[in-house]
C-alpha cells in the first residue's frame, strides 16, 4: 500500500525548491509549474519503490531535469520571461537579482541546468550527472565554464552601476 502521508509531507516540502530549480532552468515560470507537477505525478507512481526521501529527491528532480530537457527540444528558442525577484530585500540586492537572472539566462541550456543543480540545489557532481544523462566529467566542464561566464557577467553588471 502507498503511504500517501509520506508523498503528502514530501510533496509539500519539495514542491516549492523544485519549481524554483525548474524555473531557474528553463526560464519560465509557469512551465516550471508545469514541469514540478509533472516531475511530482510520476513520483507518485513510483512512491512505493522508492526507500526514502533522498531517492525520491533524486527521482523527482532527475525526472524534472528531464522534463526541462525535452521542452527546450521542443522550444528551440527559450523563453526569455522574467522569473520574479523577491520583494523582501533592498533594491541593491533586487538589481543584484535581476543581474544573476540575466547573467543566467545568457548561459547555454547544459551549463544553466548543471549550475542551478550543483550550486542551488546542491547535488553532488555524480547526481548531477545521473540527472541530466551526461558524464561526471562534462558535468565539472560545463560547471567551469558557466561559472566563468557568470563571474565575468556580473563583474560587467556592478561596473555599470
Amino acid at each position: 500500500m502507498v503511504d500517501r502521508d509520506g508523498f503528502e509531507a514530501f510533496y509539500r516540502a519539495r514542491y516549492d525548491q523544485l519549481v524554483r530549480a525548474c524555473a531557474l532552468v528553463v526560464l519560465d515560470r509557469g512551465a516550471a509549474e508545469e514541469i514540478a507537477q509533472d516531475s511530482l505525478a510520476r513520483l507518485w507512481v513510483a512512491w512505493d519503490r522508492l526507500g526514502d526521501d533522498d531517492h525520491a529527491g533524486g527521482y523527482a528532480y532527475t525526472t524534472a531535469m528531464r522534463l526541462c530537457w525535452k521542452r527546450r527540444r521542443r522550444r528551440q528558442t527559450e523563453a526569455s520571461a522574467s522569473l520574479p525577484v523577491a520583494a523582501d530585500g533592498s533594491p541593491e540586492d533586487a538589481a543584484r537579482r535581476q543581474d544573476l537572472l540575466a547573467a543566467l539566462a545568457d548561459l547555454p541550456f547544459r551549463q544553466r541546468q548543471v549550475i542551478v543543480l550543483r550550486d542551488w540545489a546542491g547535488f553532488p557532481t555524480a547526481e548531477v550527472a545521473e540527472m541530466t544523462g551526461i558524464a561526471p566529467s562534462t558535468v565539472r566542464v560545463h560547471l567551469a565554464r558557466g561559472r566563468a561566464a557568470l563571474r565575468d557577467a556580473l563583474r560587467e553588471a556592478e561596473v555599470e552601476r
